[in-house]
């Protein structure tokens, strides 16, 4: 599990870690079953309070990517791989609108960010 955090950022420190941990699980690098560090191993590690990381795995659990099992800790979720692409599509396409939006304020037109999406991709 590999988290790096942006203090400069403009999403919360939580978003962050909720980003990194639900694209590790949606591109398969945490598998279904392995089992998370617990959220003060993971505040200490990162060196934050726990309460961004309580807020990230709150928001995991609700959203299904991961589970607690009491008295074992906290797992990756069995997500079936239609659910998985079907997440990581919608996950794309937020950053996508994000993006357009973001480019049509600046005045630059469809054409130039379909250019430069070629170009980066």
């Amino acid at each position: 599990m590999d988290i790096v955090l942006n203090p400069q950022a403009s999403e919360p420190i939580y978003t962050q870690i909720y980003y990194q941990i639900s694209r590790q699980i949606i591109n398969g690098s945490l598998e279904t079953g392995t089992k998370l560090p617990g959220i003060r191993q993971v505040a200490n590690d990162l060196r934050i309070s726990v309460i961004p990381v309580k807020m990230a795995w709150e928001e995991l659990d609700k959203n299904g990517f991961i589970k607690t099992v009491s008295g074992s800790g906290t797992f990756v979720n069995n997500l079936p791989a239609n659910e998985l692409k079907s997440r990581l599509n919608e996950k794309v396409e937020t950053l996508v609108l994000k993006t357009c939006k973001e480019a049509k304020e600046s005045g630059i037109s469809a054409e130039t960010l379909i250019q430069l999406i070629k170009k980066l991709y």
